[in-house]
């Protein structure tokens, strides 16, 4: 059975609003439990009925249902929570129904980037992963125009060298092909984020126009997964995720949720180590 819990974390976890702003709702009388207006630290369960506004919360419990998180294949330019001009419905109209609450991006990319979003519907799930999203290893395809080829990748982990913070979060570079003005480059890192690949670039001559993840710690994008399209985590990928972010499982159980072969990458060098000591290895 499950326990009764204060309102205003319930609806926190659930991603109707932070615990800040439920409060302030209580304070000025928008919430309902069973038709008395809500008090702060109220216990609450599924037996009750709350509204906001007027407008009954479908409020999952976490004995009815295991945790919800979606994979999502954003396009580029695509908004996130609004819609872009030119561009259609944002990413979060295009997503299914987040049963008891909202879907909550996790570490989303910029507008003109794309790839895999996650989304979350639990407050404290998407709070801890967020957190400890530096711990993760993420991987980006990146279009390069201009003079980029196979032979440009050593400038590149050259400037990664003199770059601190890029040496120690690049973790893998390689040309990835491609023609005409447009090529691509494949990029594994860890804490660093689309802009930091794209000052790494431009510090050689180099410019990004497009950049798409393609992986989020141990979630890939699927082959299949067409752009606008999503689909549900299982409870063991969940489960993987948060093990690979140094996230305890209990969150889990305290969440309450919605619903090429041959071609050679190059490691940075680490500091001090000589460059005919870096090292190669073959996907």
């Amino acid at each position: 059975m499950t326990s009764r819990v204060r309102i205003q974390k319930a609806l926190a976890a659930r991603g109707i609003g932070s615990r800040r702003q439920v409060e302030d709702w209580i304070a000025a009388g928008r919430i309902s439990v069973n038709g008395i207006a809500a008090t702060l630290g109220q216990a609450i369960g599924p037996r009750d009925e709350v509204r906001l506004d007027g407008r009954k919360l479908r409020l999952q419990w976490a004995d009815e249902s295991g945790p919800a998180a979606v994979v999502y294949h954003r396009p580029a330019r695509e908004g996130i929570r609004d819609p872009v001009e030119g561009a259609g419905r944002a990413s979060l109209e295009r997503l299914p129904p987040a049963r008891g609450g909202r879907w909550i991006p996790v570490n989303p990319m910029g507008l003109g980037e794309g790839g895999l979003e996650l989304f979350v519907s639990d407050g404290r799930v998407a709070e801890a992963l967020m957190r400890a999203s530096g711990n993760l290893r993420c991987e980006y395809s990146l279009r390069v125009r201009g003079d980029f080829d196979e032979s440009r990748i050593d400038d590149l982990l050259d400037a990664a060298h003199r770059d601190i913070c890029a040496e120690d979060g690049l973790l893998e570079l390689e040309y990835a092909g491609g023609e005409g003005a447009n090529r691509w480059a494949r990029a594994v890192v860890s804490g660093l984020r689309p802009r930091d690949l794209r000052r790494l670039f431009e510090s050689v001559g180099l410019e990004v126009n497009r950049v798409l993840r393609t992986r989020f710690g141990p979630v890939t994008l699927d082959r299949g997964l067409a752009r606008g399209q999503s689909r549900r985590l299982s409870q063991g990928e969940f489960g993987a995720l948060l093990d690979a972010a140094g996230v305890a499982r209990d969150v889990l159980d305290r969440a309450v949720p919605a619903g090429r072969t041959g071609k050679k990458t190059r490691h940075p060098r680490s500091p001090g180590q000589p460059r005919a000591g870096a090292k190669r290895s073959r996907r």
